[in-house]
């Protein structure tokens, strides 16, 4: 009897093509580590994020903490990267999302927008929950 000079491959594949699910599943879940409990408007209000543009999210917490693509930021490093995104051509400059708690006073939402026109932005929207 002679020994195998090949390595099967196959239960190596399955393990890849399991792991590859497993982090798209995974990874929508970790995009909103922050704990916002959205406004809530009609199904026929807005379109759906498109998976072809470029988004950052910014998000304003009950305690109007910002979060920043899922990190904490203070209003000064949000104001620079506002101003950063601000610079780049206009083709490439991703949307910022704004998620504001529910529960927040109108204001501070206003003031975020505020920030962010003050920086130069064009592309900011609000994302909210669909009512079924």
């Amino acid at each position: 009897m002679s020994a195998l000079s090949e390595i099967n491959v196959t239960p190596l594949l399955d393990l890849c093509f399991c792991l590859l699910i497993i982090f798209m599943i995974a990874t929508p879940v970790l995009e909103q580590t922050t704990q916002i409990e959205l406004p809530v408007a009609s199904d026929k209000v807005g379109a759906p994020a498109s998976p072809e543009k470029k988004y950052r999210v910014v998000s304003l917490d009950k305690h109007g903490e910002y979060t920043f693509d899922g990190r904490p930021i203070t209003t000064n490093a949000l104001a620079q990267e506002f101003s950063r995104i601000a610079a780049m051509p206009e083709a490439e400059q991703p949307t910022v999302r704004i998620r504001g708690d529910g529960s927040l006073l109108y204001q501070r939402v206003i003031e975020l927008f505020d920030l962010a026109k003050k920086q130069g932005l064009t592309k900011v929207g609000l994302d909210t929950e669909i009512q079924q």
